[in-house]
């Protein structure tokens, strides 16, 4: 059988008497996305001190979770380990607590400042701006009526236009994707990311696909722009577009 190291997690405002199934249960999920390597890390004990949640990792995953462990805060490491690190700290800073991943001999691993984290100005901004993407739902009573748009990569925009121009949107339902420009309001939360709140269309017309055809040519055709270089300039464009 194939050896194990131990990794555990202390909560330290909690202990198993306190701490509720329904919060750990998200706690063990966050964990889980940190450490990678799921098939080969489990799940040991929950004992007490605090509330430490102790897991088995096999000895031929150690290796891979100790270097992510070490990447975490170092801003190349992939996103969705960031996210986890995130997040862990702020369901820490939530609970009032911090926490701390040790290993068996009690060497700390890495550290989360929970409640000692301090939270980051809001920030809200609006401005003018365009969007992307198919027409997939319009309606309600009010003034102002919902639009929402999907672009391509699947991320869903619920914007807002008056009733004359929600009747001609209407007639875009599930149809060519459009181009709309409005005011839009987006707002920096606690992670750094940044989200539309709001988006007031003003404007719209329709994207044909011979436009996007057009724009390729003129850039392929282009002195010395790098593309006729490329195995899939397309897909290169639609990396720019998403990253």
């Amino acid at each position: 059988m194939e050896s194990t190291h131990i990794l555990e997690f202390s909560i330290d405002v909690f202990t198993p008497e306190t701490i509720p199934m329904s919060r750990l249960a998200e706690y063990m999920a966050q964990l889980a996305e940190l450490y990678g390597s799921e098939s080969h890390i489990h799940f040991d004990t929950l004992r007490g001190g605090s509330a430490i949640l102790s897991a088995t990792v096999q000895a031929s995953a150690m290796p891979l979770v100790e270097k992510r462990l070490t990447l975490v805060q170092d801003a190349a490491a992939p996103e969705q380990l960031k996210k986890a690190f995130q997040h862990l700290n702020l369901m820490l800073k939530a609970d009032k607590a911090i926490g701390e991943i040790r290993s068996a001999q009690g060497t700390i691993v890495l550290s989360f400042q929970g409640r000692h984290m301090q939270t980051p100005k809001i920030h809200r901004v609006r401005e003018l701006g365009v969007l992307d993407g198919v027409v997939i739902r319009v309606g309600g009573k009010d003034n102002t009526i919902p639009v929402w748009l999907q672009e391509a990569s699947g991320v869903i925009h619920k914007c807002e236009t008056t009733s004359d121009m929600a009747r001609d949107l209407a007639h875009q339902y599930l149809r060519s994707p459009i181009r709309v420009t409005g005011q839009g309001e987006w707002l920096r939360g606690e992670n750094g990311e940044w989200k539309l709140e709001k988006f007031k269309i003003s404007a719209w017309e329709v994207l044909e696909e011979t436009e996007l055809i057009s724009s390729f040519a003129a850039a392929r055709n282009a002195n010395g722009n790098g593309w006729n270089s490329l195995e899939d300039p397309v897909g290169e464009h639609l990396k720019l577009r998403s990253g």
